[in-house]
């Protein structure tokens, strides 16, 4: 009997352990996309900021209701596309988050009141928090493991692309076509995104083992992932996992070593949007309101995209290699940054330089997290764990650009407005800090099961 063909086989080893080869790269290639066109969204309200309120005759404290409705909407579609991802599949979580984004973007040239971008933006906001969850659970469980953590983030290298490319089209675009023609962009890219995913975008292999394992579907990606195996009708395809953990349930957030790194999780979440998206919302009347033209603070807003994923991909393979705490270095760079970008009189090439420096920081920090977030969760709730996490930080998000806005209203000074955009990053520093103990307390404790129970993998 042909030994190869009969057997059972175990994909999250089977993924896990692999080299890197053409299916990987097709995944992360479009979760990349997927990220791209996100990034142009999220980015097309905060670069449009100053125009929009030029548009409609506001003042800057007015933006704070734009924004803070826009995160609400992330945040309902982190929480509720990451269900769907674990109950009917990563794939058709991100094409209807692509969906979401799209569809009211190109709807904002038909908004003749700062309410209406309000309510657009809370309807792209589903989208743009929804495929979150299910990019970084498919990339999780699609990367072998060494390259985890540096797979996702380098992923969101995509999302600051957009970013900045957002930032290009604003400052070209904006003074000959008005405010709206960055939405629009964002739009027409995501309509087109979505006719390719529905192509060429495979499920997670490990999701379909733990819910459909007869499934035709996951024999034909068990073979592109790995071509060299021999697949009979009579190979078996598994997910080995504790017995309790084979269907979502929101005890399982807080199992285990899960009791203390889901708290964690979620308070780094939390402080961490309330320093990088109430930056990102507010960084081009940020930088307006430090002295640079309006075309100068679109083009800085689009060099720090560029410097953040400069700092993505160097923090990525050191997040590999050293775990969270690579990531307090970031942060300690980005709080500082901040708080200096509102030192009175400094010249315009400094307010450029130092804005940069601190949305790359402040951005590589977020990402970090992003990349770190699904190695707590084992698959079956890791679309969930992930979505409920960043569903905290979208909490933050819907209340940091709102107050600081109330902040600029009240005419308070520029660098005190930054201080309390900084102050919560120190506190995701020090939570780092007990994430990477608690990972290796656990890396330590699998090491120690694995050799008492030979061939018994981790969860």
């Amino acid at each position: 009997m042909n030994t190869e063909r009969a057997r059972e086989v175990d994909v999250g080893r089977l993924l896990e352990d692999r080299r890197l080869g053409r299916f990987h790269v097709t995944t992360f290639a479009l979760c990349f996309l997927i990220l791209f066109v996100d990034g142009l969204d999220f980015g097309a309200a905060n670069v449009g900021a100053p125009a929009i309120l030029r548009a409609f005759g506001a003042e800057r404290g007015a933006m704070g209701t734009v924004f803070s409705w826009g995160y609400f909407g992330i945040f309902i579609g982190s929480v509720v596309f990451g269900i769907v991802g674990d109950r009917f599949g990563r794939r058709l979580g991100a094409l209807l988050g692509v969906l979401a984004y799209s569809l009211p973007a190109l709807m904002m040239p038909f908004a003749t009141s700062l309410e209406q971008v309000a309510l657009f933006r809370l309807l792209t906001g589903l989208g743009i928090g929804g495929v979150v969850p299910n990019v970084i659970a498919l990339l999780s469980e699609t990367a072998p493991k060494r390259y985890r953590i540096s797979a996702v983030m380098a992923a969101f290298v995509g999302y600051s692309l957009g970013n900045a490319t957002i930032g290009q089209v604003a400052a070209w675009l904006v003074p000959v076509f008005g405010w709206w023609i960055v939405f629009v962009a964002a739009g027409v890219a995501g309509l087109i995104l979505f006719v390719v995913l529905i192509f060429l975008l495979p499920e997670s292999i490990p999701l379909l083992a733990a819910k459909q394992p007869d499934s035709p579907r996951l024999r034909r990606l068990v073979a592109r992932a790995a071509p060299e195996l021999t697949i009979g009708p009579d190979t078996r395809f598994v997910l080995n996992r504790p017995a309790n953990e084979t269907k979502f349930s929101l005890v399982l957030l807080f199992t285990g070593y899960r009791r203390f790194a889901t708290p964690l999780i979620w308070v780094a979440f939390f402080a961490e949007a309330l320093t990088y998206m109430t930056l990102s919302a507010w960084f081009a009347v940020i930088l307006e309101t430090a002295g640079l033209p309006p075309t100068q603070a679109a083009l800085t807003f689009s060099f720090a995209a560029m410097g953040a994923i400069a700092s993505i991909l160097a923090l990525g393979p050191l997040m590999d290699r050293f775990g969270a705490r690579a990531a307090v270095f970031a942060a300690v760079i980005a709080v500082s940054a901040i708080v200096y970008l509102g030192t009175p009189g400094l010249p315009h090439w400094l307010i450029a330089v130092t804005g940069i420096l601190a949305y790359a920081a402040a951005a590589a920090t977020h990402q970090s997290l992003n990349g770190m977030v699904g190695g707590f969760y084992p698959t079956i709730i890791r679309g969930n764990g992930v979505g409920y996490a960043t569903g905290m930080g979208r909490i933050a998000a819907i209340f940091g650009p709102y107050f600081v806005g109330t902040l600029f209203a009240s005419q308070l000074p520029l660098q005190q407005v930054l201080v309390f955009i900084a102050a919560p990053d120190l506190v995701v520093a020090m939570v780092c800090v007990g994430l990477d103990r608690l990972r290796k307390t656990r890396l330590a404790e699998e090491s120690a099961m694995s050799v008492s129970v030979p061939g018994k993998q981790p969860a």
